[in-house]
């Protein structure tokens, strides 16, 4: 195993003397924890959100191959170690680690190294093997050549109620035409736009197409329903697969019962027309199998930030359309940007015919989208897609090689930017946009990837004649609970913490982290601030009673360099336009006067942070998943008669 390990090694030396060393010091450092804590599942994971693998171990050839070596798997968000993994192979990793970073040998970056077939080159001079990023490119490239396979290609045809789909589509034809006579801007069918004039039987049977798979046959899997008592399950983990059609074993634990379901991410689309469910990498491996065997142009897209769609070659319009089949959403490339707030750094097409780096195309920011596209030059990877356009069109008849070289020629000129002030024919309205629809709320929010709908203003009333009131929220299980600190009687109780709350901004959500086994507040990623707030407010026929003390004790989370601010606001009666603010010392036991107040908010703003996780490091109401009766928040107000 160690010659393996020495072969990666060789890869990592190959890099500019920075990378390379930043590189060994987090193996370094993994090997060193998981020996040291070899039960704590904390030291077991490798996120890719986490800043530090973006800017230092992925950029590092040969890195990524060691942690598999090592017994690693790849994840929905990285990389982990099973439990039943050798730590055999850690102690091997280390101690090569060790013993060439004595050595330390200068070595050439791969920037410096050409990839060429043509060029002359000393063996000293041999080009350098590609990044794990450009051995991935390589292996999507190969892997569409399976839509091709005309048995599989027929049993998703039979799957197809193509009669079906093309009585729709003449139907939306109809309609378009009455409306090209009619003129009027508007057409019972819906909203009328000049590209659907253009629009054949064919592209509208592709809308059909796209509908008919969201809605009727393929199905969202979040977490798979148990097989016993048919509950919810909850994610527990990740098994390795000997199956070469299955990328990993998903293992979901039932929250009722305890049984354990596996759930299979297949790769082969195969499986996938008897299975119908997964996620966005099913939908799209069997969207584009089933687009092929009805003879569209299609080609599989994936986008780097973790998502997968589809593209359909239209020969009316000749360009490529975007059609998301988990979203029902055709021609709408500006979506993921606009809509749900995606970083994008490298979406890459992959056809029969070639690859495309169209990243350009799903972006209207391309400065910053250069400064996240780090992962390798861009002299590699536009010489990589080249060398294997050309392998891959070396097989095929003249004819079909000018077709795809003068179709590729038309999309580059379609994805240059427009000139400033001007819009692109066909271009979408950057201003109507929506979140993601497809997956969970919450795992949508975790991602960032939804817009919040407009909150409704809550404020808590206190009853009359309630001399000493208090108000706890827990955030495990998500509820407010109102006192008569007095008699000890429950007033009132809320579920939700937005329920509770007057005004939030920055996109503030729950989060529940099962490895880490916490759940707090956070703002959305993305956002440098949030907040909320919480308004008390004396009933209306209240006359005789005003504020007099306000007690606070609330829990909360920061990490580098992060912070939570709070702050009291006194409104008086007869005053409402004057506020005084109070900034809050230490929110874990505040007191302050309130005396003679009617209204009283209490603000608590989220800010600060490093890096892409900045989101993530001010959290409020941080608290472990297992405390469920201890309460995160406790606001205790006293009243007094009021002073005329």
């Amino acid at each position: 195993m160690s010659g393996n390990f020495k072969h990666c090694l060789k890869l990592l030396e190959q890099n500019e003397e920075s990378i390379q060393r930043e590189a060994r010091k987090i193996l370094s450092k993994l090997c060193n924890n998981i020996l040291k804590y070899p039960t704590n599942s904390r030291y077991r994971k490798v996120r890719l959100s986490n800043p530090i693998v973006v800017s230092k171990l992925l950029p590092a050839s040969g890195a990524i191959k060691c942690l598999f070596e090592a017994g690693f798997i790849k994840t929905d968000d990285g990389f982990s170690l099973p439990d039943n993994s050798p730590l055999s192979l850690l102690e091997d990793l280390r101690s090569l680690l060790d013993h060439s970073q004595n050595k330390n040998p200068p070595q050439k970056s791969i920037s410096d190294c050409k990839i060429s077939s043509t060029s002359k080159q000393t063996p000293q001079e041999r080009p350098q093997e590609p990044p794990d990023f450009l051995s991935e490119i390589a292996a999507h490239f190969q892997s569409v050549l399976r839509y091709e396979d005309q048995k599989l290609q027929q049993r998703a045809r039979l799957l197809i109620p193509l009669i079906k789909l093309e009585i729709g589509a003449m139907e939306r034809m109809r309609c378009i035409q009455r409306d090209v006579k009619r003129q009027n801007g508007e057409n019972e069918c819906g909203n009328r736009t000049s590209a659907e004039h253009d629009l054949t039987i064919e592209d509208l049977l592709l809308a059909e197409l796209l509908r008919w798979f969201k809605y009727e046959f393929f199905k969202w899997i979040n977490s798979p329903q148990c097989n016993v008592c048919s509950d919810e399950c909850s994610f527990a983990g990740v098994e390795p697969s000997t199956d070469p059609r299955i990328s990993r074993v998903e293992v979901h634990r039932c929250d009722s019962c305890g049984n354990k379901v596996n759930f299979p991410r297949y790769t082969d689309p195969g499986p996938l027309l008897s299975t119908r469910q997964g996620r966005c990498g099913e939908w799209a491996n069997v969207f584009t199998l089933i687009c092929r065997s009805l003879g569209y142009d299609a080609r599989l897209v994936v986008d780097k930030t973790d998502h997968v769609w589809t593209e359909i070659w239209s020969v009316t319009n000749k360009r490529w359309i975007h059609a998301d089949p988990c979203e029902n959403t055709m021609d709408r490339p500006l979506m993921y940007e606009k809509g749900w707030g995606k970083k994008l750094s490298y979406v890459i097409a992959y056809s029969k015919d070639d690859i495309q780096d169209v990243t350009w195309r799903y972006t209207r920011d391309p400065k910053s989208v250069k400064k996240r596209r780090n992962l390798c030059t861009e002299e590699n990877l536009a010489v990589l897609i080249s060398k294997l356009n050309a392998q891959r069109q070396s097989s095929v008849s003249s004819n079909r090689r000018q077709y795809v070289i003068k179709r590729r020629l038309m999309e580059l000129v379609d994805m240059l930017p427009a000139p400033p002030g001007s819009k692109k024919p066909n271009e979408e309205n950057e201003d109507n946009y929506e979140g993601r629809s497809s997956g969970s709320l919450a795992w949508r929010l975790a991602r960032g990837e939804t817009q919040a709908k407009a909150h409704e203003p809550k404020k808590w009333r206190i009853p009359t004649g309630v001399r000493e009131y208090e108000l706890r929220y827990f955030v495990v299980e998500d509820i407010y609970e109102a006192r008569n600190e007095s008699s000890g009687k429950k007033v009132e109780k809320r579920s939700t913490w937005q329920a509770g709350i007057e005004n939030t901004e920055g996109g503030i959500f729950r989060k529940e982290e099962a490895d880490w086994k916490m759940v707090y507040l956070a703002r959305s990623p993305g956002r440098e601030s949030g907040f909320v707030s919480w308004t008390f407010e004396l009933e209306i026929n209240e006359t005789n009673l005003a504020f007099d003390s306000l007690k606070l004790s609330a829990t909360i989370g920061t990490f580098h360099e992060a912070n939570v601010r709070w702050k009291v606001e006194k409104f008086y009666p007869k005053r409402e336009a004057e506020v005084e603010l109070i900034a809050v010392e230490d929110c874990r036991n505040f007191e302050t006067s309130v005396k003679g107040a009617v209204r009283v908010n209490l603000k608590a703003t989220l800010s600060g942070g490093n890096g892409d996780l900045a989101w993530q490091h001010a959290q409020l109401f941080r608290q472990s998943l297992n405390s469920k009766k201890e309460h995160s928040l406790i606001i205790r107000i006293s009243l007094k008669e009021r002073q005329l």
